[in-house]
């Protein structure tokens, strides 16, 4: 067993290195605790693509149960993004195991830019004209994953893509569907109680208390995402889990009065609903509802700090449980 486990934590890959005897790896992209994503060059159609490698051992933390079931998640995450065609989802093109360490690898679209987070962090706000079509295509691209019960779970800032920013071929691009659910989107399931994947500031109520799955849960996501993008800050900017629970259930959500009070409020208030069963069902329905809101109505907060009046912004409360608007 120890032999076994000596070659399955090795997963570094060299510079030069042939996978699959197809992929040339060419440098590295990234490396995060649980994955090295390299750019490669796919000598059969003579394109570059990103590696995704999961580090085992780091991963594992020196299971070897946990490491067969972190694989086996790792390979899902190919598999479910790959069952969704649209121009807003990554492109999946292969995945398997490196042939000398078993080490998972998924062979994806190699994107050009930044990700949602980066671009808010660095820039501020996004102009509304710029911001609604795009998630418009984001909130299309979910449908298409909730028509075939997929549902994302981890949506936020920073698993939104800017593909090619700024140019003609830019395309915005959902991403990392790690930690997705596969189910049947009209008819919610629970998962194991007491346990809670994801990132605390953008858990719905239901998900926190219950752990309710269903797609209901991507739109609270994406409303969130898109208030954080239009305002510049979370709507819910607590990160300790207990307070940003307790806002998410209570619907204290930061967002400014002025932007609930306009043409995007009624369809934000919609998907932020605490009550799943208030919001839209799908991604597509909230696309729909989005794409009746003229821009022009929208408050933009995309100038320069000096005339922003977000300091003096009140804050509106989302519908709570049992409460009308």
């Amino acid at each position: 067993m120890r032999g076994a486990w000596a070659v399955m934590t090795q997963t570094d890959v060299q510079i030069g290195d042939q996978i699959q005897n197809r992929y040339t790896v060419e440098d590295t992209i990234g490396a995060g605790g649980f994955a090295t994503v390299y750019i490669a060059r796919d000598k059969v159609i003579d394109r570059p693509v990103a590696i995704k490698v999961l580090k085992i051992g780091l991963a594992s933390g020196g299971d070897l149960d946990e490491v067969r079931r972190t694989r086996k998640r790792f390979l899902r995450e190919a598999r479910v993004a790959a069952a969704i065609s649209h121009p807003s989802i990554l492109d999946i093109y292969d995945f398997g195991l490196l042939q000398e360490s078993g080490a998972p690898f998924i062979v994806m679209e190699y994107l050009q830019g930044h990700n949602l987070f980066d671009e808010i962090q660095d820039h501020g706000p996004l102009l509304p004209e710029w911001l609604l079509p795009n998630f418009c295509q984001l909130l299309d691209a979910l449908g298409e994953a909730h028509n075939q019960g997929i549902v994302h779970k981890d949506l936020k800032p920073g698993n939104i893509f800017l593909n090619k920013p700024g140019t003609r071929r830019e395309t915005w691009k959902v991403v990392d569907f790690g930690i997705a659910y596969v189910n049947n989107p009209a008819d919610p399931r629970l998962t194991k109680t007491g346990f809670l994947s994801g990132t605390p500031q953008y858990l719905p109520p239901e998900y926190i208390q219950k752990q309710e799955v269903s797609a209901r849960m991507d739109v609270y996501q994406m409303g969130l995402t898109l208030t954080e993008a239009l305002c510049g800050e979370p709507a819910v900017p607590d990160r300790k889990p207990f307070q940003a629970a307790r806002r998410h259930i209570s619907g204290d959500l930061n967002i400014p009065e002025e932007v609930m009070e306009g043409a995007l409020g009624k369809v934000l208030r919609k998907a932020l609903a605490v009550e799943p069963e208030d919001r839209y069902g799908t991604g597509m329905e909230f696309a729909d509802a989005l794409d009746e809101v003229d821009v022009r109505e929208v408050p933009s907060f995309a100038r320069p700090a000096s005339e922003r009046a977000r300091k003096t912004s009140k804050w509106v409360k989302i519908q709570g449980p049992g409460e009308s608007y």
